[in-house]
């Protein structure tokens, strides 16, 4: 199972009166910490609901950078967790293309505070579900 990590939701950014962009940037660890996040979401709903595949992406070194189609299957997979579980809508997902705009602040807000929503809901949800007890010959089992 992937490990846990707290998403980043206060991403920023601008562009200043030279047209430059000033604010965070989108690099190797930030697309691990959501693609793992989004894996160890899948890995806990299916615990509780249904068995559903979201497709593998590998990590990203730092000196690696990812393209169009990796963004694209991130927000695929967020989808399919999200509609796998509590069929919530987190808001229309962009399709990314080769040499066009890139993933921007406001969207990766609405990915990591998806994702953190989920992880908050399936927590509280897996945390809460009732266990039968009973006795079986003189030993309580759960």
């Amino acid at each position: 199972m992937a490990l846990w990590e707290t998403p980043k939701t206060d991403w920023y950014g601008f562009t200043n009166s030279n047209g430059d962009y000033e604010g965070d940037r989108f690099n190797s660890t930030d697309y691990n910490r959501i693609k793992n996040n989004i894996q160890y979401l899948r890995d806990m709903a299916v615990e509780m609901y249904d068995e559903f595949n979201i497709e593998a992406l590998e990590d990203k070194g730092t000196a690696d950078y990812p393209y169009a189609d990796e963004i694209n299957t991130i927000e695929a997979n967020l989808e399919s967790v999200a509609s796998h579980t509590f069929n919530k809508d987190y808001g229309k997902a962009i399709i990314f293309s080769d040499n066009a705009a890139f993933i921007d602040f406001n969207e990766l807000n609405r990915i990591e505070s998806a994702t953190l929503d989920l992880y908050k809901q399936l927590t509280n949800q897996h945390e809460g579900r009732r266990m039968l007890t009973f006795m079986f010959g003189s030993r309580e089992v759960f």
